[in-house]
């Protein structure tokens, strides 16, 4: 696969600092709340991607698009944690911003966010988690073999650890996903019940 291109690589940091200069510049909940989602699931993500880093480095430097000159498992968890998260953390603290502050009600505060931001951070941990464990014990039981030509770039003994990784990869995606949109409306709904989050 080709390297990733810088441009990939330092959107998403540029994105971030201009953000967090907006933030520090203007107190406006929709962007703070966005750097908040950001931080989160970025955090979030670095720490799974450790063990995804741990358990098959390949994944990051085979089946991606590799980031030249980094191949040491806790920054490989770091980068790919923040590239493949930091979009959804801003698409989660926006929703959640704009659910904070539509409409006549008096808006929610930042500090309101947090508990559904976390919760949404715990929902992803236990769908990950046992998406993870169930995706090993089975393919223990079964056997599974996962011998793809394309996949020659992966020692033999580890193919099976980048199939686990990449499962539970994808249940992250698809829970952060789920979890973000009931967060959201949670956020609207009980404002509009109560006035306030």
């Amino acid at each position: 696969m080709e390297p990733l291109p810088w441009y990939r690589i330092a959107a998403p940091v540029v994105f971030v600092a201009m953000l967090a200069g907006i933030c520090v510049w203007k107190d406006l909940l929709r962007f703070r709340a966005m750097l908040m989602g950001i931080g989160l699931l970025s955090g979030y993500a670095m720490l799974q991607d450790q063990i995804s880093a741990r358990l098959c480095p390949e994944y990051f430097t085979v089946l991606h698009n590799p980031i030249p000159g980094l191949t040491e498992p806790t920054l490989l968890g770091i980068a790919w944690g923040f590239l493949g998260s930091w979009w959804g953390g801003a698409l989660l603290g926006y929703g959640a911003g704009l659910a904070a502050t539509l409409g006549r009600r008096p808006p929610a505060t930042l500090r309101q966010l947090l508990g559904p931001m976390l919760a949404v951070i715990a929902f992803v941990t236990v769908c990950t988690s046992f998406a993870g464990i169930a995706v090993s014990m089975n393919a223990d039981l079964f056997s599974i073999r996962v011998d793809a030509i394309s996949l020659d770039a992966i020692p033999v003994q580890r193919r099976v650890k980048a199939f686990i990784v990449a499962t539970y990869h994808l249940v992250a995606y698809a829970s952060s996903v789920i979890g973000s949109v009931v967060a959201i409306v949670c956020i609207a709904n009980k404002r509009g019940r109560m006035g306030v989050v």
